[in-house]
């Protein structure tokens, strides 16, 4: 439009300067180099505007093809990560790229008028997609193919989709997935025609540096020298190509070996006779093996010894609430004693519970030690409400069905808890109840520790999205309407550190659970105390 409004003025002037060109044939010849010039101006002018036209349509088509696959399945569409993933991608930087070259007007009534997530939702949305990959051991191409699910499809990734993740991780200076996610993208690249498609000298760039910072320097020199070939005036190559080549030969000269701040079982490639390391960097989380293992399992890793010590049975407590329609338990691990109990709510009832949290749902947060502050953390992902039972008779109605099933007094209970986990979403190993290092952890609410936890299942997962307890290898899948108990203190008060849970990440589903933590203030009388401190 600017370009238009240039041109007319253009026009006006040279009109205005040459008002008496009418008047002799000869000045009219002169000026048909204006029209030349106009001519030229006009097509240099179309061509940007049909390239702009050009990137606007590409890009209606991408998410009218979402629209299509998306609506009146949007639960089961968001399901699959990828899907989550670049459904954010389009309405952050996919759309930052539109929005520069529409009118004005269309930008400022979508701003005005609609929700965007942010660059952080699509980032966070990008290393969930990671998270999942480390913790099902999903191999890089299942994900790009859209092979994670049968029943939550997902579109293949393009290698332009494959170089942006690995560019988020490069950025976060994770190496690890970068040289998967660019070695990928060049994967890719060799069977796209695509003018959009990343140029193969970036992607050798990245997976050249990401490389040789997993200490594979024979391979980042192969990579360097491809780019060399492609691009010999590349000056970074140029200098990287000296640098790894002084390098390699250092390495043979004093037989140094791989860094050993890596775990010891390296991912090893093979390409053109050369060993490629890919090593997972050391982890923060000393029990990280074994939760993940955790979570990739069907069920509870315990022996048949322990196995023979569980039970199901009708629980009533000859409580009126549960005479005529017992709690179905079923003990499901001996350390902790956790119990399962099937059908406990209703669907009609979730969904009322589910209806009132929607709106309330805000960013988890984790107690920080330090800051003694609230505040939200990578390790837990998900979105979380507070339900009081003044809220709905649902809400009362389970608070009742709670206390008849354990004995214990909801007076000091907490508000129920809602979550709703995210792309990817979990809550890594920790414990309810509060350390003896963690004093004031819960004194606002004047009712002593957390003595018990009830966790309500409010839908089904598909895949990953267990409740796993580290320390005695327990896991619980879950399931719409069930819940599970334990105490995460003995009866002496001390606290039970076998309870020591976490919440797998989601795979494929939408996974809402509800949370009631019990206090030991009003239980004084409903559970006896011990002496033993670890009776």
């Amino acid at each position: 439009m600017l370009l238009v409004h240039i041109f007319y003025l253009v026009l006006v002037k040279s009109i205005f300067v040459h008002s008496e060109s009418f008047t002799s044939t000869t000045h009219l010849t002169h000026l048909f180099n204006t029209e030349v010039e106009l001519s030229k101006q006009l097509q240099s002018y179309l061509k940007v505007e049909y390239e702009r036209l050009d990137r606007i349509e590409k890009f209606l088509d991408v998410i009218k093809d979402e629209i299509r696959q998306a609506q009146g399945k949007e639960e089961i569409y968001f399901g699959n990560p990828v899907n989550a993933h670049l459904f954010i991608k389009h309405l952050t930087v996919d759309w930052y790229g539109i929005e520069e070259i529409v009118f004005d007007d269309t930008s400022k009534t979508m701003a005005d008028n609609y929700l965007f997530p942010s660059y952080e939702d699509y980032t966070g949305s990008a290393v969930a997609l990671m998270r999942l990959q480390d913790t099902y051991k999903l191999n890089t191409s299942e994900v790009a193919n859209g092979e994670i699910s049968t029943n939550y499809k997902s579109r293949k990734l393009s290698a332009l989709e494959c170089y942006d993740l690995g560019r988020i991780a490069y950025t976060n200076g994770d190496y690890y997935h970068t040289l998967m996610w660019m070695q990928e993208a060049l994967d890719h690249l060799d069977k796209e025609i695509n003018n959009t498609s990343p140029s193969r000298v970036d992607i050798l760039d990245h997976l050249a540096f990401s490389t040789s910072q997993q200490g594979n320097h024979e391979h980042a020199l192969v990579l360097t020298k491809e780019i060399l070939r492609i691009a010999p005036d590349h000056v970074r190559a140029g200098s990287n190509k000296i640098y790894y080549e002084d390098l390699i030969q250092k390495k043979i000269l004093n037989g140094n070996s791989d860094s050993s701040d890596f775990k010891s079982t390296p991912t090893i490639k093979k390409m053109d006779n050369i060993n490629i390391k890919n090593q997972r960097p050391r982890d923060y989380l000393d029990e990280r093996e074994k939760y993940e293992q955790l979570c990739r399992q069907n069920g509870s890793s315990i022996n048949t010894k322990r196995q023979a010590k569980l039970f199901c049975r009708y629980r009533h407590n000859n409580h009126p609430y549960l005479i005529l329609r017992p709690a179905k338990e079923e003990q499901l691990l001996d350390e902790p004693v956790i119990y399962l109990y099937h059908d406990t709510v209703r669907d009609n009832d979730i969904q009322v519970i589910k209806d009132i949290a929607l709106p309330r749902l805000q960013r988890a947060v984790v107690r920080d030690a330090g800051s003694n502050t609230f505040k939200p953390a990578n390790y837990r992902i998900s979105k979380s409400a507070w339900l009081r039972n003044e809220d709905s008779p649902v809400i009362a109605r389970l608070s009742r069905l709670i206390e008849a099933v354990t004995n214990l007094s909801m007076a000091t209970a907490e508000d129920l808890q809602i979550a709703n986990y995210g792309v990817g979403g979990h809550y890594e190993p920790h414990f309810d109840f509060a350390r003896k290092t963690e004093k004031d952890a819960f004194s606002s609410f004047g009712a002593g520790n957390r003595m018990a936890t009830w966790l309500t299942y409010l839908s089904d997962v598909e895949k990953g999205g267990a409740t796993v307890f580290i320390p005695t290898g327990g896991h619980v899948k879950p399931e719409k309407g069930s819940a599970v108990f334990w105490y995460n203190l003995y009866a002496s008060g001390e606290g039970d550190y076998n309870t020591r849970h976490a919440a797998c990440p989601v795979l494929i589903g939408n996974k809402w659970v509800g949370n009631k933590w019990i206090h030991e203030r009003g239980q004084e009388f409903r559970r006896r105390c011990s002496l033993d401190p670890m009776a």
